[in-house]
């Protein structure tokens, strides 16, 4: 996206990181500036929504001062006076409640992916993958230690593409964790963050009650808790990155009962009397 902005005296380097105060990294003092990143990250905010079929943008300017999050922009100066925006990515920690694949509860400060957009003329030309490698090398990082919040089938096939990592593990919400996010290395455990705030640096906690429960995966109850995502909920693995499939039926989560288990014809639960084999609603 091109805008008419000569600062090319700020934007030596081919991506700018952005604080939650709209300042560019090294030009903290530099108002005018800020009143250009707000235009642009609106800008760029709205073709992003564009891209990903979103009703609104979920990055702006607004959004952004009102966080902690924090953004890379791509750029380039082909010609004077002239200044084009390739694309961004906004990251954030959060802490999050995870599950690993062994369905065991850990909480962790994790650097979140937020937003991820290049522009549609600028893609497949090795734009996104400068980009993110050098987000990561600024938080000193590796792509297995990121959380996606929502991610499009596009980006995960660009995880796949580029850092082989496809194996999803259900979180129950929209963010997305990788099996490999649990993999510790010796060395990653000696490098560990004593603040925690780093992706691998979790620790499981004792679970009680019905949190300390087995968790079946795949079962009706985590397609409801998965809310409006459910496609990333209803797989515990995925071996091949195109299965973004929206259409569930209802499973039956006692199959060794399944004379008791039984919808209606507007798809509601309905509960048979096993004695009588008569219908009743719930």
């Amino acid at each position: 996206m091109e805008f008419n902005f000569n600062i090319g005296n700020v934007a030596t380097n081919e991506v700018l990181k952005i604080n939650n105060k709209l300042t560019v990294q090294g030009h903290e003092e530099n108002d005018d500036l800020k009143n250009i990143m707000k235009l642009i990250i609106d800008e760029m905010g709205k073709a992003s929504a564009v891209s990903q079929e979103l009703k609104l943008p979920i990055t702006s300017s607004k959004r952004l001062v009102n966080s902690d999050h924090e953004i890379y922009m791509m750029t380039e100066h082909n010609k004077p006076e002239h200044f084009a925006v390739v694309g961004f990515i906004k990251m954030g920690w959060k802490k999050l409640f995870l599950y690993d694949k062994q369905a065991s509860r850990s909480e962790a400060r994790v650097y979140c992916l937020l937003d991820f957009y290049i522009h549609e003329r600028r893609q497949r030309k090795g734009y996104g993958i400068r980009l993110m490698q050098c987000m990561l090398q600024d938080v000193g990082l590796e792509a297995k230690n990121l959380a996606i919040d929502k991610p499009t089938k596009k980006l995960l096939q660009f995880m796949w593409k580029h850092f082989q990592l496809s194996k999803l593990v259900n979180q129950g919400n929209n963010f997305v964790i990788f099996e490999e996010f649990f993999h510790n290395t010796s060395e990653e455990k000696n490098n560990q963050d004593p603040s925690g705030n780093r992706a691998e640096a979790y620790k499981s906690q004792p679970m009680f009650g019905r949190h300390g429960a087995h968790k079946h995966h795949d079962s009706m109850g985590e397609i409801v808790q998965g809310e409006g995502d459910a496609a990333f909920v209803k797989f515990k693995y995925n071996n091949d990155t195109d299965f973004v499939d929206n259409q569930f039926k209802e499973v039956n989560p006692h199959p060794e009962s399944e004379g008791a288990f039984k919808t209606d014809k507007d798809g509601y639960s309905v509960k048979r009397d096993l004695k009588f084999h008569h219908d009743s609603l719930w």
